[in-house]
């Protein structure tokens, strides 16, 4: 329940956008007590979605069901119904027009004008009340409050678990950065490195032997003696010894993973509106019947849009480079529309056609030559979508 004197209750249409129901209600600086969610009968499942975040925030949440048809006047007697209805509760009434089908919107927009009720919509954009009526009342911004648990809940996802939510020691800090530093020098290091790491006995964390060519190849050589000095590798003259699953992962391609989160952690006191973070983020969703899982590498929510981040350290074959360009961008949709964006954060550079492809996507990338200045891209492009 938010300290206002002033008693509003929102009336909210069902569609593809539902932070756009959410953030208005959670601002404490934007008044609300109650929120109506009109609905037709198949969206009964997003209503509850919806309903369940909120109402473990302190608000009162009612239903309105309106008729599944394209008859307006059928849809504009309903609203008139619950307007008339509203009219005689205590408390302002507030039409969120930000979602719902075009005609649902058009006649519900009417009835509203004609009961003197505020509206707007949330423009994602800004991430702002844009006020259709009364026309001459300011944009009013919407602080960032929503969090990811919550953002993904209300699409339709459950966030399951996640790493590192303390933020990656100092020690992998340093060494990711490190390889950052040289990546154009440890190419083919980090290649054999994530082949030792990706095929290891069983339990035993322990690699397959060094063949001559890595023996010989000093960026190796170099980056397990990193890992050695740190006491995170035992080798046992060809073979390597992982310190735990957590050790291998690492070496694995885990550090560009850590050291993207590091960053992203880092920079919440450069920017206001990074309001959460996560890493190896375990979320499910339904879809038929049937459990769906998805892992996202790094994600951040910034002015209460999405942001993914894929980070990958192997060399994309024929092919797999425009597969993981159509995953990352399936993701993005899914999991937020228009407030998702998408990053490829990648050691090994695309092709050109699979860089127009991201271009056409909108997933913006960083590879090989930018990842030495890793962290001012991905705060320049979080800063360029808030």
């Amino acid at each position: 329940m938010k300290n206002n004197e002033k008693q509003v209750t929102h009336i909210c249409l069902i569609g593809d956008d539902p932070t756009a129901n959410l953030t208005p209600i959670i601002d404490k600086k934007i008044p609300s007590d109650r929120v109506i969610f009109a609905h037709e009968e198949h969206q009964l499942e997003q209503v509850e979605q919806l309903k369940k975040v909120i109402q473990i925030r302190g608000y009162k949440v009612d239903k309105w069901l309106i008729p599944t048809t394209f008859n307006t006047e059928e849809i504009k007697f309903n609203f008139m119904q619950l307007f008339e209805q509203e009219a005689t509760h205590p408390s302002e009434t507030w039409l969120n027009a930000s979602n719902g089908s075009r005609y649902q919107i058009l006649t519900a927009y009417e009835v509203a004008r004609a009961y003197n009720a505020s509206i707007f919509i949330v423009e994602p954009k800004y991430d702002a009340l844009c006020w259709l009526s009364p026309e001459s009342r300011e944009i009013t911004p919407i602080a960032d409050k929503i969090k990811l648990h919550e953002f993904l809940s209300v699409n339709g996802c459950t966030l399951k678990s996640q790493q590192n939510k303390n933020g990656i020691s100092p020690d992998l800090k340093a060494i990711g950065e490190n390889w950052l530093k040289q990546a154009d020098k440890l190419q083919t290091g980090l290649a054999k490195l994530n082949y030792l790491a990706q095929f290891t006995h069983g339990d035993t964390f322990i690699s397959k032997e060094q063949d001559s060519a890595m023996l010989n190849d000093e960026s190796l050589q170099w980056l397990l003696n990193d890992l050695e000095t740190l006491e995170l590798i035992k080798i046992d003259e060809k073979t390597v010894h992982f310190q735990n699953e957590k050790t291998r992962f690492f070496a694995n391609g885990g550090w560009l993973e850590e050291i993207t989160f590091s960053y992203i952690r880092s920079l919440s006191s450069e920017i206001p509106e990074l309001q959460d973070d996560g890493h190896s983020v375990e979320i499910e969703r339904t879809v038929n019947g049937k459990t769906i899982k998805n892992e996202l590498d790094v994600v951040a929510l910034v002015n209460n849009k999405l942001h993914v981040i894929e980070c990958k350290t192997k060399k994309f074959k024929n092919g797999d480079g425009s597969n993981m360009l159509y995953k990352i961008n399936s993701i993005a949709e899914r999991l937020g529309g228009l407030k998702c964006k998408a990053a490829l954060v990648t050691f090994y550079p695309l092709n050109k056609s699979e860089l127009t492809r991201a271009a056409e996507l909108n997933i913006f990338v960083i590879s090989t030559a930018k990842l030495h200045k890793l962290k001012g891209s991905i705060r320049s492009w979080l800063i360029s979508n808030k």
